[in-house]
């Protein structure tokens, strides 16, 4: 059963101890894409898995909308799980998602329970409109019908996008209550700080996007966030508060970001 399911996943100056994740992974079709990757950190990988997987990168960083686009066309096998460097999940529990896609023949994806508790006992499965997308097993055909990202997101809000297509199409998405996957959290990257700025940056953008796709965008909201972030950029300056100005900044240059895109 492991010979139809491929592992997707986008890492960006991942600590290699959270490379340990990946061995789960090793009975499986693994495809990685590294941001701003280079040949020195993929031997570093190779050695701490010791099992043999398909390497992507760039020099810079394209988003995780478009490496998770460019794994899934490289992808050949009937299922395909997309995940991050600090989810654990075992083979055992991958296997048992595929079964509940085949099961469902309406069904594009399927996620694990990531609350560590049984939300329904008497339901193995449920059908729900929103999902944590953290660990999803997708059903590859149906994915490529409906396509996976839209590019026009980097890092956040693409998720809610394709809940968005999904909930409007035929498909439905399943949640696997007694199915356990753990979300580690805490440190999944180097350089905590440029890795907060690019999130608070990128959310920012994405929330404007996906406003401007689904005719919500107002322009007094666009205004309104510049004049608040830039306002607590320089009080959080005056206070010594570096992370608070720092996210601020983000989230300035995130709404320029946005204006651009706009323009274009």
């Amino acid at each position: 059963m492991s010979n139809d399911i491929s592992i997707i996943l986008t890492i960006y100056k991942t600590p290699i101890t959270k490379v340990n994740n990946l061995k789960n992974y090793k009975d499986f079709k693994l495809f990685i894409f590294e941001q701003e990757g280079s040949k020195i950190s993929k031997k570093k990988i190779s050695d701490k898995l010791n099992f043999k997987f398909q390497y992507f990168s760039d020099k810079k960083n394209i988003g995780l909308a478009k490496s998770s686009n460019l794994l899934l066309k490289k992808v050949k096998t009937k299922y395909c799980l997309f995940t991050q460097p600090d989810i654990r999940i075992n083979r055992k529990n991958i296997i048992k998602l595929s079964k509940f896609l085949k099961e469902n023949k309406n069904a594009i994806l399927v996620t694990p329970n990531l609350s560590k508790k049984k939300l329904k006992k008497n339901k193995k499965i449920e059908f729900v409109k929103k999902i944590d997308a953290a660990c999803i097993l997708f059903d590859v055909k149906k994915i490529k019908e409906i396509g996976l990202f839209d590019e026009d997101y980097f890092l956040y809000w693409e998720d809610i996008d394709l809940m968005k297509r999904i909930n409007i199409s035929n498909f439905k998405m399943i949640l696997a209550n007694n199915i356990f996957a753990e979300h580690e959290g805490g440190r999944s990257t180097i350089n905590q700080d440029k890795i907060t700025y690019l999130r608070s940056k990128n959310f920012t953008y994405g929330e404007f996007v996906y406003d401007l796709k689904n005719n919500k965008l107002r322009s007094i909201k666009v205004i309104r966030k510049s004049i608040q972030n830039l306002f607590l950029f320089f009080f959080n300056i005056m206070k010594f508060q570096l992370k608070g100005s720092l996210k601020n900044l983000a989230n300035l240059n995130g709404i320029l970001k946005f204006i651009f895109y706009y323009l274009k």
